[in-house]
This record gives structure tokens, sequence and C-alpha cells, in this order.
């Protein structure tokens, strides 16, 4: 569809209709049929392309959050004593050749082992875990039946953790059953030490993507569909089809190809005397990852079909009766179908504020009242979106995501224009004994009034957000520490002074606080970090307090 407002010649609507006019005692019933028949099939094929958009997008940014909380597990995991000391001993007594050193080295080895087989047993998901050494040489794994397997890093694997301080591999397939795995690594460092000790991998076993597949997609719908997750050389992760015979005879690696020429744009797909699909191929920003989409052709155009052979025979009845009617039908179509034109490419232009005005009572004005609601739903569904994508659905309060984001624009600001700020990394003290004593719902009903406590508390330029469970992170602009420990003590002291209600039941509780505020030499992480520290060592010393790092 065009993009432009100024269109001319006979593709413009207007002269098209002109040019009926004139010919409308010959043709009139044939330019009206191929003018509704081509309209339609745009709207059509691009309704199906944003849908496949739509969904490759849902598929991304699920696949991206999932790989964020692997590296999110993975820098929990990095932060234990047991790997970082035990990985230092061992290269302290590396370098020496006494039988002593050589057992201490080996015990200290063993002793990774048995923490990362212990972890290994928690997380199933999770096929090896893997401590690499500086050179990403396979130091020590998990006690799985393929712990000498090697791991398979991608190449140029350390300039991206340099980058972006974690790696993403190829996917492999291992064991009898071809499982799909990846490697995802972030480096390791002593603590007060950016010298790196080696890196901690994790081989993800990608059975789990299966369900995002099917959450992107209306398989249930009735129509044929194929939803595939491939590597960019074609390799098969997951599919997800509702054809009879399975995805892999409905589509091969040549069409796929074919279709990944022009990324996010629907291609036809035509296998002969198998089914015809149209389909588009996405590909992922962070992962070496590709995304088919394809539907039943005939099902998606079945009712286009339909309609241009009605218009066919009504054309060959009405040619003869149109003629003295023609000028006047053109008339009447030409100013609502300027609003309708006019309102689809403000949509398309991301514009959501369009009432296209209902002239008549006919099928133009049921068009457009089709329209304006459709375009209704639109701006409700992007409004609903917006607000998933960045609230916490239980408190009300910013999600990780979005807290993360908050954080990160500060941090920008203060590099940019020097304004101080401070975060509160906060915790529920002995909220697991509330949820074991009293349920999950009253533990629910806490979080809920601690986060109303924090909304009557807080300023407008400062933003609280749920970091995870019961644990909270509050930015707070142009605040410098001193001043953020003063503002933590009074959150404290109201937490302890409220009275939690769930029903009959009444609660006290307390929270502990780590209070820092950003430096011109933090990194990326250096604020969290110690922020997590102060948190800490507010819950060691006593819990009820606040420490400022």
């Amino acid at each position: 569809m065009e993009n432009g407002r100024n269109i001319t010649g006979f593709r413009s609507i207007r002269n098209r209709i002109l040019i009926f006019s004139i010919l409308v005692t010959l043709v009139p019933s044939i330019g009206m049929g191929w003018f509704w028949y081509d309209m339609t099939h745009r709207a059509t094929t691009e309704k199906i392309e944003q849908k496949f958009v739509d969904s490759a997008a849902i598929v991304e940014r699920e696949i991206s959050l999932w790989l964020k909380e692997c590296r999110y597990d993975l820098r929990v995991f990095a932060n234990s004593f047991i790997v970082l000391d035990n990985l230092q001993a061992y290269y302290a007594d590396g370098g020496k050749t006494d039988p002593a050193s050589k057992k201490r080295q080996e015990s200290h080895r063993r002793d990774i082992i048995t923490y990362l087989t212990l972890i290994k047993g928690q997380f199933p998901a999770y096929r090896r875990l893997v401590v690499l050494d500086r050179e990403g040489r396979m130091l020590a794994a998990s006690d799985t039946p393929d712990a000498d397997r090697p791991i398979v890093l991608p190449d140029g694997w350390q300039g991206r953790v340099d980058q972006a301080q974690y790696f993403s591999g190829e996917v492999v397939f291992a064991g009898d059953e071809a499982t799909p795995l990846m490697p995802v690594g972030i480096p390791l460092h002593a603590p007060g030490n950016s010298i790196s000790l080696g890196f901690l991998a994790v081989e993800v076993e990608l059975g789990g993507l299966q369900p995002l597949l099917r959450a992107a997609v209306s398989l249930t719908s009735g129509v044929q569909e194929i939803v595939a997750l491939l590597t960019m050389d074609g390799r098969t992760i997951h599919a997800v089809t509702s054809l009879e015979g399975g995805a892999g005879k409905a589509i091969t690696p040549a069409q796929i190809a074919k279709l990944a020429e022009t990324p996010r744009r629907l291609g036809w797909i035509d296998n002969g005397d198998e089914v015809g699909l149209v389909g588009l191929v996405s590909r992922f920003n962070e992962l070496p990852w590709q995304l088919v989409i394809a539907e039943n052709a005939d099902a998606v155009f079945a009712g286009l079909l339909q309609a241009r052979n009605r218009i066919i025979l009504i054309t060959a009845l009405l040619t003869i009766a149109i003629g003295g009617t023609a000028t006047i039908i053109a008339g009447q179509i030409n100013i609502p179908l300027e609003s309708l034109t006019d309102g689809v490419l403000r949509v398309a232009d991301g514009d959501l504020d369009v009432a296209v005005p209902v002239h008549r009572k006919d099928e133009l004005g049921l068009v457009s009242g089709m329209f304006n609601e459709m375009v209704g739903r639109l701006k409700d569904n992007q409004v609903k979106l917006e607000q998933l994508a960045t609230t916490d659905p239980l408190t009300g309060l910013a999600n990780r995501k979005q807290i993360m984001a908050d954080l990160t624009f500060h941090r920008e600001y203060y590099r940019r224009y020097g304004t101080e700020f401070s975060i509160l990394m906060m915790d529920i003290d002995h909220f697991k004994q509330v949820n074991d004593s009293y349920g999950h719902l009253a533990g629910d009903a806490v979080l809920v009034q601690l986060a109303q406590i924090f909304r009557d508390s807080l300023r407008v330029l400062d933003c609280a957000g749920r970091y995870g469970g019961e644990e909270f992170l509050i930015i707070l602009g142009r605040t410098e520490c001193h001043q953020a420990v003063q503002v933590a003590e009074r959150l404290r002291l109201s937490v302890a002074q409220h009275v939690f209600v769930h029903g009959d039941l009444q609660l006290r509780a307390t929270i502990s606080v780590g209070v820092t505020g950003m430096r011109a030499e933090d990194g990326g992480t250096d604020l969290i970090d110690r922020a997590d520290r102060a948190l800490y060592e507010a819950k060691t010393g006593g819990r009820n307090q606040v420490v400022a790092g």
C-alpha cells in the first residue's frame, strides 16, 4: 500500500473513479469489481503480514526475556564464593609442581564440580553447567553423562563478552534424542577485582521455547499454520504445525531461504501438489536465529476468492443496468473512500487518534464504522500492551524490565549532565515465614500494601519497582547518598509502624534496605552490586535496618 498521500496517474483512486465514470456505459461493473478486489486483496495481505510480524515480535520478545532470565541465573550462580574462592585457589596452585599443590588444585576443582552439580539438580532446563578458564578451555562441569563433551563456543565470543558481558553460542543437537542446546556464559571476576578468572557457562535445553511458539499463534483457530524456529543455516530448533503431514512436507529449506531474502515481508510458497502457503521469515536481533511463520494460502484468501467470484457474476448481470447511475455512484463513493484512505494512511503512520466520518448507512458506512471500531480496539490493545510490558500485575509498580530501563535512563542522564541520584534495594524481612504461616494470599496483601506505602511516600521524580519476589528497587532522583539514607530510614519506620491487613488477619512486617549513590567510576552493574552488598549487610546485621554502601 502506498505510504504517500500524493498518488498520481492511473494508480490514483480518484483518477480510477473518473475513468470509470467516462467508461460507465461500457464496463462499469468491471472497474468497480476490480477496485474492490484489489483493495480487499491488499488489505488482506497487509493484515496477514502484520499479524505474522506481530507474532514474530511476541516470540522474539519472550525469547529475549527468557535469555535475560538465563543470564540473571548465571550472575546469581557466579556470585557464589564456592566458585570464586576455589577458582582463585585453583589458579594459585596451578604454577606449582609439588604433589601437595596438585592435590589441593584437584580438590578445588572437585568442589566447583560439586557446586555445579548441585545447581544443575535444581534447574532441570539446564543440561550442563561449565566453568571455563581464561582461554575458554573447560575446567569443570556438572556431573552429567556427557560432562566431558566439549562445549562449542562461537567465533568472536571473547569480543562479545567484552562488549555485552555475556556470550551465547551456536545451537548444537546433543544425545540420541538430538536435544537442541545453546551455551550461554558470563565472565567470572574476583570480588573487587576486574581481572577475569574465567567464565561460567550453562548449556540450556531449548525445549522450553516450544510453548512460546504456541503462544504466538492460533493453532486451534482452524487455519492450517506452521511456526518454526531455525538456526541461520536452516536447522530446525522447534516447529509447531497443524498441517497434515507435518512442517517438513509443507516447506523446504530452499523456500525458507527464498523468504529470508526479504525478511518480514509476506511471500508465497508454491509446493505443486502440496499445500500452498503464504508466510514470512523474521530474524532475531540478539540471537543467530530466524522464525518462519506460514499459513495455508487457500484458507487465508478463501473469503477473498469467494468475493471475487461473486463480483464476476454480479458484474455480468449488472453491466447494462449500472451505466446510467455510474456517475452518481462514483461521487457517493469518492467522499467516504477518501476519508477511509486518509484514515488508513494515518494509521499506517502510527496515528491511532483517527475517526473516519460515517457519511452513509450503506456498505461504505459499515466499513467506515468497522474501521473506526478496529482503530479503537488497536488503540485499547496498544495501551494494554504498554501497561502489561511495564507494570508488575500484583503491586502496580514498575516491573523489573521497566525499573531497570529507568535506572539506565538515570545513569545516562547522570553521565551527560552530572545529576546525582541514588537507589534503595530493599527486601521484606522473613517474608517466607509470612507465606508459610498465613498463605500466599496474605503475602500478596503485604506486597500490595507495601507498594502503596512507597507510592504515598515517594516524590513524582522517584521511581519504585518490584525487582523480584519480595525485593524492591527504588530510584531517588536528584538525591545524594546521605539524603537517600534519610529517605530509606523514613520508609523503614513507615513499614515497621504499619499494620498489614488481610481479611481478619493483622500482620507486622519490617524491611532491610541497602542504599548507594551513583559514582562517576561506576560501570554497568556496579551500582546494583553495591546496593545488593549493602542490603546483604543489613540482613546479616540483624535486619530491619538501613545500610549505605
